[in-house]
């Protein structure tokens, strides 16, 4: 009884978790560019909204200027661009919700154009191998990970000053235990600690009411609990 109960809980936090994402999707900013769908987690000025846009366009742009090919298989392979807090990675795929993910932070750093083009690639690459039924699973992760940043450095390799940059993503595989499902685990952990202490930290700099950060501040102790 006490399996089945579980697995009863983990089948409703799915469903709860499928739902959250389609409503952020709706209610948050969306553009679309070269008919691809960007969607921005809320942010609190305006200012950022259109440089988290403007680099993903950026990137894009690169992408349909260089390999088109490559750009009709962004489209085939995801179902949006999804730009939030994470420390998790600087971008990673979802495969339940086809969505690429983008760490805001890092994209709106010292992050250049044909490095946010990379990560797009190496992203929709690894959409391709789950359409073809290829899991990722713990002792493949190291080989699939190579292929994603292979195909990266391919793309990377065309533009007229991307030789540097295709060598070092080529040569920049990560530790196997990298990928093991115990440092998965804790990344994941890691990262939800620290997306609510950086949404805390946003939201005290802003200039929101106080009132509105007094509400905010209930909310997030409850989310935390």
């Amino acid at each position: 009884m006490g399996n089945a109960l579980r697995v009863v809980w983990w089948r409703i936090r799915s469903v709860l978790w499928h739902l959250l994402w389609r409503v952020q999707l709706r209610l948050f900013p969306a553009r679309s560019f070269h008919d691809i769908k960007v969607s921005l987690y809320a942010v609190l000025d305006e200012r950022t909204e259109a440089e988290c846009f403007a680099r993903v366009e950026a990137a894009l742009d690169l992408i349909a200027r260089y390999d088109r090919r490559r750009l009709r298989t962004i489209r085939r392979s995801l179902d949006r661009i999804w730009i939030r807090r994470t420390t998790y990675a600087a971008a990673y795929y979802i495969d339940a919700t086809r969505l690429c993910v983008i760490d805001r932070a890092w994209l709106t750093g010292d992050t250049t154009p044909d490095r946010v083009a990379a990560a797009i690639i190496h992203e929709a690459t690894h959409a391709r191998l789950y359409r073809h039924k290829i899991p990722y699973a713990e002792a493949l992760r190291p080989r699939i990970e190579a292929i994603c940043d292979e195909e990266s450095a391919a793309f990377v390799a065309r533009l007229p000053e991307g030789a540097a940059l295709a060598e070092r993503i080529r040569k920049g595989g990560a530790d196997p235990d990298h990928w093991s499902d115990v440092n998965l685990a804790r990344r994941s952990r890691t990262a939800r600690q620290d997306a609510i202490r950086s949404a805390r930290e946003e939201m005290e700099a802003s200039d929101l009411p106080n009132w509105v950060k007094k509400i905010l501040r209930r909310l997030g102790r409850f989310r935390a609990a």
